[in-house]
C-alpha cells in the first residue's frame, strides 16, 4: 500500500471517531467521593461542613463572641477533627469545634473574605453514631462546659444508641462497662440519676438549665419519698403521682421561668407536699410529720413470717431469706429521723428499691435484695451491705461481700459524694440513738432466743 493510502486511511478513522457520541454518564451510581480510609488532613470549603446535630451541649457558648473575634483576627489555628456518613455529601464535626465551625460560618457569610472561605479539618473514617456522640461528650466534658441535663440527655441518648447498635437492653451495670470501654466514667449511681432526671424532669422545661447533680440527687429521694406516701395512703400509682401531682408543680415553675430565671430544690418539693396534701385531704404539716417519723397512714400490715432462716449483720446464718418472710424487730419505739436517714442514703446510694419500711420499729420491714441487673455493682454492693449492718432481716440473695480495702476507706472520706455524706448522716443519727437509750437499738434476729444465743 502507498504512503498516500495509509495517510487517506487515517484520515478516514479520524473522522469516524468524531462522529461517535459522548460516553454515558455512570458516576451517578458511584459514591459521592471515595473518603480515606485513614485519618488525613483535607482543605475543605466552609460549607461542606456542618455542626453535629446531635451535640450534647445545647447551651450556648458563653465565650462565643471571643471566639469568633479570635478566628477573626488569626484565623481558624487548630484543624477541626470531621468525619462523615456514608452515602452524604457533607462532613460533621466529628469531635469538639461546633463553636469554631460556627463563628467561621458566619464570617464567611457576613464578609465573604476569602481567608473565611476554606478551613483545614482532621478527617477520620466514619465509625459510628455511638462513637461520634461519645467523642462530643468527651470533648464537652474535658472542656468542663457542660450542663448537668446536658450531660445527662447525652449519655441517656448514647445508651439508646448502643442498645439500637448491638441490638439488646443494656443495663446499668452494662451500660457503665460500656461507657468505661468508651473512655468515659460513669458510677450505676450518677446513671440512675441521670435516668430519673430525662424521664421525671422534663416538665421543667427552661428551667432544667438550672438543674446540677445535687439538686437532683436532692429531689430524686423526697419524690420518691412522697410518691410511697401517695401509694400508702390513697393507692396511687406512680405514674398517676407524677401526672397527677408533680407534674401540674413543675409546669407552674416552668411558666414562672421567664420571670425569675432560676430554680429552687426546696421550694419545689414543698410546693409537691401541699399539692399531695390537698389531693389527699390532709393538712401539709401533718403529712410532713407522718414522713418524717416514717409512718405509715394506711392501716398497719402485719406480715406473716416464713419458716426461712434468717441473715444477721454478721453474716451469720447465711441460708437464703426468700422476699416472702417478714418480720417485726424488737425494738418497742419508732425512730423516724433514723428511719428517714436510712431511706435517704439508700436512695443516694441506688438502692432505694430494697429499703422497706413496714412497721413501727427502729427501721421496720427488711432488706430485699439487689435487682438482678445490680447485683454486681460495687458502689451498690457496698450501700447494701452497711445497711444490713443495721437491718436484722435481710434478703440474702447470693449479694456478693465487697472488701473493706483502700477504695472504700477513699469514698468514705470523700464528703464531696452524696452517698458518704448520707452515710455519715446516718451513723451520726445511729450515735445518738444508741446513747439516747443506754443500749443498741439496732433490730435483732428475733428467731435466736436469748436460750440459744
Amino acid at each position: 500500500m502507498s504512503s498516500k493510502g495509509s495517510v487517506d486511511k487515517r484520515r478516514q478513522r479520524v473522522a469516524e471517531s468524531l462522529q461517535v457520541g459522548n460516553p454515558g454518564n455512570n458516576a451517578r451510581d458511584l459514591a459521592i467521593r471515595f473518603d480515606p480510609q485513614r485519618d488525613s488532613q483535607n482543605e475543605l470549603s466552609v460549607d461542606e461542613v456542618r455542626s453535629y446535630e446531635n451535640n450534647p451541649r445545647r447551651a450556648v457558648n458563653g465565650k462565643f463572641d471571643d471566639i469568633k473575634e479570635s478566628i477573626r483576627t488569626s484565623g481558624l489555628r487548630n484543624p477541626i477533627t470531621v468525619t462523615r456518613r456514608p452515602g452524604e455529601a457533607h462532613f460533621i464535626v466529628e469531635a469538639g469545634g461546633n463553636t469554631r465551625l460556627l463563628a467561621l460560618q458566619q464570617l464567611w457569610a457576613e464578609t465573604r473574605d476569602p481567608r473565611y472561605r476554606t478551613l483545614i479539618a482532621l478527617f477520620r473514617p466514619w465509625q459510628s453514631e455511638s462513637h461520634v456522640l461519645t467523642a462530643h461528650l468527651i470533648e464537652n466534658e474535658q472542656r468542663g462546659d457542660m450542663t448537668f441535663w446536658d450531660k445527662a440527655a447525652g449519655v441517656v441518648a448514647l445508651k439508646g444508641r448502643l442498645e439500637v447498635e448491638q441490638g439488646r437492653i443494656l443495663s446499668l451495670r452494662m451500660f457503665e462497662d460500656a461507657l468505661h470501654d468508651l473512655g468515659l466514667s460513669v458510677n450505676t449511681a450518677t446513671l440512675a440519676h441521670y435516668l430519673f432526671a430525662l424521664e421525671r424532669l422534663r416538665t421543667l422545661g427552661e428551667a432544667v438549665a438550672h438543674l446540677s447533680g445535687l439538686d437532683v440527687k436532692t429531689l430524686q429521694p423526697r419524690l420518691n419519698a412522697l410518691k410511697r406516701y401517695a401509694q400508702a395512703r390513697v393507692g396511687m400509682s406512680e405514674d398517676d403521682f407524677y401526672a397527677q401531682i408533680v407534674e401540674p408543680v413543675f409546669r407552674q415553675i416552668t411558666a414562672q421561668y421567664p420571670r425569675t430565671h432560676s430554680f429552687s430544690v426546696a421550694a419545689t418539693c414543698d410546693a409537691c407536699e401541699q399539692a399531695l396534701a390537698q389531693h389527699v385531704g390532709a393538712a401539709v404539716d401533718a403529712l410532713r410529720v407522718e414522713m418524717a417519723q416514717g409512718k405509715s397512714p394506711g392501716p398497719e400490715r402485719k406480715p406473716a413470717r416464713g419458716p426461712s432462716e434468717t441473715v444477721n449483720a454478721m453474716g451469720v446464718n447465711s441460708k437464703a431469706v426468700t422476699a416472702a418472710d417478714r418480720w417485726t424487730p424488737v425494738v418497742p419505739e419508732p425512730c423516724g429521723t433514723l428511719r428517714a436517714a436510712v431511706q435517704a442514703f439508700a436512695e443516694s446510694a441506688g438502692i432505694g428499691e430494697c429499703v422497706r419500711s413496714e412497721s413501727d420499729g427502729l427501721i421496720g420491714g427488711h432488706l430485699s435484695a439487689l435487682p438482678l441487673d445490680s447485683v454486681h455493682s460495687h458502689e451498690r454492693r457496698r450501700a447494701w451491705w452497711l445497711l444490713a449492718g443495721i437491718y436484722a432481716r435481710i434478703d440474702f440473695d447470693e449479694v456478693e461481700p465487697v472488701p473493706l480495702d483502700q477504695s472504700f476507706l477513699r469514698w468514705l472520706a470523700d464528703l464531696g459524694d452524696p452517698s458518704a455524706r448520707a452515710f455519715w448522716d446516718l451513723l451520726t443519727i445511729l450515735r445518738q440513738t444508741q446513747d439516747e437509750s443506754g443500749r443498741s437499738r439496732m433490730g435483732t434476729d428475733p428467731t435466736i432466743s436469748e436460750g440459744d444465743a
